[in-house]
């Protein structure tokens, strides 16, 4: 863990489901993910912003991963993972059923930042080995979430130290 930056995960918010029945189940198991161990903003909120965020365009990066996200009036960044079994068609690029939904919710007051934090996060997942898809299945078929929830903070820790050497 970095101490450059507030974890972003947490153990009680990462679920592994063994399937899911569409696209606005998965918005509503993020939602209920991301409102965990938080007062600043409601269930409405966090749903609302995150589907107006995919109307604008398929947050589906190929490979299996989606990383759904929204900027909100938040005092910091906070991210919840959602790993299903079988995954579900969101009409990818490259025809993979998704698995891996990693929705984050980025403060309103510093969107730049956090926007070049997201892209960093998508150029790992793409070009780093760790973080291949053939690693991160691996590691998410163990289902130790806190193997899991340690793989994802490493992410977000390259990512910041990227932004910020």
């Amino acid at each position: 863990m970095n101490e450059n930056h507030p974890p972003l995960l947490s153990i009680e918010r990462i679920k592994f489901l063994k399937k899911i029945e569409s696209k606005k189940c998965i918005f509503d198991t993020l939602t209920e993910l991301l409102v965990k161990g938080q007062s600043e903003v409601t269930k409405d909120q966090v749903f609302d912003a995150l589907i107006s965020r995919e109307k604008l365009g398929n947050t589906t990066l190929g490979n299996g991963i989606a990383i759904p996200r929204a900027h909100l009036d938040i005092t910091r960044p906070r991210a919840a993972l959602l790993i299903l079994k079988k995954g579900i068609n969101l009409s990818s690029a490259d025809k993979i059923d998704v698995r891996i939904f990693l929705a984050i919710l980025v403060p309103n007051n510093n969107k730049a930042f956090y926007e070049k934090l997201i892209h960093e996060i998508n150029k790992l997942l793409i070009m780093d080995k760790q973080y291949n898809f053939k690693n991160l299945d691996e590691k998410i078929n163990t289902k130790n979430i806190e193997l899991v929830m340690n793989l994802f903070e490493s992410l977000f820790d390259k990512a910041f130290v990227a932004l910020n050497p």
